[in-house]
């Protein structure tokens, strides 16, 4: 889905990338018992997964919101080849859905891995500049804690070596970043909230509007599977012990409410409900 509602929300979708994945790395195991749901949609026969890189445009009280801008063109990611020295036209796509980047007025990423941050930045004439300019580019204090080389709490990545340079400290030198604390409203319908493990620092968004509610999670979850076990440690993670704990609070949410799921990588339709059927959760995507 590349565009739908939730109450008063509209919600663009706008996709950089699709790539393959192991299967395996969720453990042979679990996606041996959980084969009958998993395919054809969450797993494919030769034994990947298709991982999609994608970013959330939420147009709700007069705003317009991007969650996680992607990897961007041009990063140099020796470390990580999948999203090394990128050429997509996710800019291109990004229009398409009628928004232009001078109109975005906030930019929240939940997390600075490279793909949900490249895009804070273009390369042009040699150098990163903001995309969106002007937007305010909301950064949680404790994420950028964890990933600013020049203070304590940093500890290297290679797979993100360079991208604090590339996607962050430009907009911070252009004057664009407001540094947020653990909750933020960014505005009536949309809030930050923490959701620590994949990284320090990781976020969640939280949308409230006209009585109906989604949670677009970034990376607590990469894949359905992780929503029926999520004791899964698929190696990902700064911190797992604190993602099981994200991840079983925000479970019972889903279940309780009803909201919509949104992660960062789910394949089409990309999004969908956490549901209990007859004593075991299932998750049911959009339209199912």
């Amino acid at each position: 889905m590349d565009r739908f509602t939730v109450g008063e929300a509209t919600i663009h979708r706008v996709e950089e990338m699709t790539a393959p994945m192991p299967l395996a790395m969720f453990g042979a195991d679990l996606v041996a018992q959980n084969a009958g749901w998993l395919h054809p949609r969450w797993a494919n026969a030769d034994g990947t997964w298709d991982m999609v890189v994608q970013s959330w445009i939420v147009v709700v009280d007069g705003r317009v919101v991007v969650i996680d801008p992607c990897v961007g063109n041009g990063r140099s990611l020796p470390h990580f080849p999948l999203f090394d020295q990128l050429d997509t036209p996710f800019i291109e796509r990004f229009g398409a859905t009628g928004i232009r980047p001078e109109q975005v007025d906030f930019v929240f990423c939940t997390h600075l891995h490279s793909d949900h941050c490249g895009w804070n930045t273009t390369l042009r004439d040699g150098r990163f500049v903001p995309t969106f300019p002007n937007a305010r580019y909301l950064l949680a204090q404790r994420e950028l804690d964890r990933w600013n080389p020049d203070l304590p709490g940093y500890r290297h990545v290679p797979e993100n070596a360079g991208i604090f340079a590339a996607s962050v400290e430009p907009v911070i030198a252009a004057g664009l970043v407001d540094v947020v604390a653990e909750n933020h409203r960014i505005c009536p319908s949309l809030e930050t909230q923490p959701a620590y493990g994949h990284t320090l620092g990781h976020s969640v968004v939280h949308l409230d509007s006209a009585g109906e509610q989604a949670w677009f999670t970034g990376d607590v979850f990469h894949h359905p599977i992780e929503l029926i076990h999520p004791e899964i440690d698929a190696g990902t993670c700064d911190d797992f012990a604190q993602t099981l704990i994200t991840r079983r609070r925000l479970i019972d949410r889903f279940v309780a409410t009803g909201a919509l799921v949104i992660p960062a990588h789910f394949v089409a339709p990309h999004v969908g409900h956490l549901r209990e059927i007859e004593g075991r959760r299932v998750f049911q995507a959009y339209g199912q």
